[in-house]
């Protein structure tokens, strides 16, 4: 009698599952709608409008805090495009992998507003926004820093010459981790499990571990070397030797120690 009670109770809970997915799917905004704030232009569809604004406020609200703690400069509108489904988040931006979303430049990112009705273990979509604007942040940054190097007038020659020059210096371990550091991505147990690989920067470069710990990366380094020496590093394009005076090796060394004692 409790194997049934319990069955029943299964199948009403699925019931109402897919009862309130259906709902959703007829009641969200299919059309392509606008908010626009004071930094931001948020285009979005397959989402209520009550959640676009969350958006909205999510990224006004921590616009100022990320861009000084980056030491950003002067910064145009930033268009923001917001999806209700992977599928149309691929189908706009031409990815095929499953990645919840992607910058496009220092002044437009496209995410998918992730929940229970399209993701089975789903990200903060508020989170995702967030980490998805610092990319921007940081290619502004290195925008300004490339016009020392690159000399030219003619602007596709300037941005075919940059992005050869992010590709092959700008380490994915650097990018990845001060976008989970400001979005506050962080899970112990995720950390524990990556720290069990005994993992270095340059195999973080590689593989989707950085989204389990990068965020103790920055939290090490800010904490021995304080919050004014990002700016630094990013500037540096990752050169650890020249901006925190110790070697790749000593450094790594120091955030095992540091993951050994706090996680």
């Amino acid at each position: 009698m409790r194997k049934y009670r319990l069955l029943v109770l299964f199948l009403a809970i699925i019931a109402v599952f897919y009862f309130a997915r259906t709902i959703r799917s007829f009641t969200v905004q299919h059309e392509t709608k606008t908010l626009k704030s004071e930094h931001f232009i948020v285009s979005y569809t397959g989402i209520y409008k009550s959640e676009a604004e969350k958006v909205s406020k999510h990224l006004e609200e921590n616009y100022s805090k990320i861009r000084e703690n980056l030491k950003d400069l002067e910064h145009e509108p930033i268009k923001v495009f917001v999806y209700g489904s992977q599928f149309k988040f691929n189908e706009a931006t031409g990815l095929t992998e499953n990645t919840k979303g992607t910058s496009r430049g220092p002044n437009e990112f496209h995410f998918v507003w992730t929940n229970w009705f399209n993701s089975i273990f789903p990200d903060d979509p508020l989170k995702t926004a967030l980490h998805e604007f610092t990319h921007c942040v940081q290619l502004n940054i290195l925008i300004y820093k490339a016009k020392d190097t690159i000399i030219t007038q003619d602007r596709l020659t300037f941005e075919r010459e940059f992005d050869k020059k992010f590709k092959a210096e700008y380490p994915r371990w650097l990018w990845e981790s001060i976008s989970i550091f400001e979005a506050k991505e962080v899970n112990s147990l995720s950390v524990k499990y990556a720290k069990s690989k005994n993992l270095t920067l340059e195999d973080l470069n590689h593989g989707n571990q950085i989204y389990n710990i990068g965020y103790t990366i920055i939290e090490y380094m800010t904490q021995k070397w304080g919050k004014d020496i990002l700016p630094k590093l990013i500037a540096s394009f990752g050169n650890i030797q020249k901006t925190l005076n110790v070697t790749q090796e000593e450094f790594e060394k120091g955030w095992m120690a540091f993951l050994e004692e706090k996680y």
